[in-house]
């Protein structure tokens, strides 16, 4: 099957209002396809060509497991976008391997098949709890898993770093490039009245000690940070979200864990023309320290935060700088041309 014939392509849905789901449809469509979407855990539509997974925000096992009940010349090809984390990189290898693949296990124990209704596999009310503990591991084992089975046609990465990681574990990932998404900007004129914006969860014990301590450290030297967490402020997603980034002059960027990949962070405020300050990072994005962003120890965090927000000239430069390097990106979009092409030849090989 060649890229250039058009594609029944089903996009995973990992809740109702998937709103990342968003731009990859969108660009599906663009490229000459048809997008199908449906939730994580339901059936399978009929009759696709290449079933696109980005994250994974929650189990594969239902997807997967209804992949391996369908017979070979009849099965969708599978591209999954990893965006998502892995243990420790300075982990033995043996045990990563070995806790991931246990790890996929007991996810596998933890669902059960639901012959009837829309969803195709639930969770063992028994055993569901397990499904929360470990994600890393489980991200990780599944990888395996899913190449066991003879499911994984194309996978995919935003990072470098992560790519070389992988191929070392003896798979053939693509670097897809990520554009611009005119999903993701807000084309309005706002005051830029927030200093410093922080998006997201806490999501580990590092990463809320150090916002609770910048915080703490700007608040002293009179600057306020807008926490949108969930939990002082709720969630913002869509319009609200580009709105909010179009709005903020700072937008801070903590890591979960020393390793992982937050390039996403970075894409979401270049759209919107906000400077990014970000503690030092693994390789992992196209986003270049002192061209793209600011990067600086975490010490030190607060004190250049207060110096760009007293040097306008300087961050508007950077973010713009920023905006540039993903709008001359523009027609490639999400890179999934690139992943969907990698899928198709996958089959050619086999």
């Amino acid at each position: 099957m060649a890229i250039s014939n058009s594609l029944r392509v089903g996009v995973v849905k990992w809740n109702k209002n998937n709103a990342l789901a968003v731009g990859y449809i969108e660009k599906i469509e663009q490229l000459g396809h048809q997008a199908f979407t449906f939730l994580y855990d339901h059936k399978i539509p009929e009759n696709l060509h290449v079933i696109f997974v980005f994250g994974p925000f929650n189990s594969l096992v239902p997807l997967a497991n209804q992949l391996i009940a369908i017979s070979p010349e009849k099965r969708p090809l599978l591209a999954l976008l990893m965006t998502e984390q892995f243990p420790n990189p300075k982990t033995p290898e043996w045990f990563r391997y070995y806790f991931g693949r246990i790890r996929t296990k007991l996810e596998l124990a933890a669902h059960r098949n639901n012959h009837g209704g829309s969803k195709s596999w639930r969770k063992r009310n028994s055993l569901g709890w397990l499904t929360s503990r470990a994600i890393r591991y489980r991200y990780y084992g599944d990888l395996f898993w899913l190449r066991d089975q003879g499911l994984l046609s194309a996978l995919a990465t935003y990072s470098d770093w992560t790519a070389e990681f992988l191929r070392a574990r003896g798979f053939d990932p693509v670097v897809p490039t990520r554009g611009f998404n005119p999903a993701w900007s807000a084309d309005i004129k706002v005051d830029r009245d927030v200093p410093v914006l922080w998006l997201g969860k806490y999501g580990s014990r590092r990463r809320k000690k150090l916002i609770k301590q910048i915080r703490v450290e700007l608040k002293s030297r009179g600057v306020d940070m807008l926490m949108v967490d969930g939990v002082e402020h709720p969630y913002v997603f869509g319009d609200e979200r580009n709105i909010l980034l179009k709005r903020s002059k700072i937008v801070l960027n903590l890591v979960r864990e020393k390793w992982d990949d937050n390039s996403l962070r970075f894409t979401l405020a270049a759209h919107n023309r906000a400077l990014i300050i970000s503690e030092p990072l693994l390789p992992h994005s196209q986003f270049i320290p002192g061209e793209h962003m600011v990067v600086a120890p975490i010490e030190k965090i607060p004190e250049v935060i207060v110096y760009y927000l007293d040097h306008e000239d300087e961050r508007k430069k950077i973010a713009q700088q920023s905006f540039q390097l993903i709008n001359k990106h523009k027609e490639i979009g999400l890179g999934i041309s690139e992943i969907l092409q990698k899928a198709i030849n996958s089959q050619k090989h086999h």
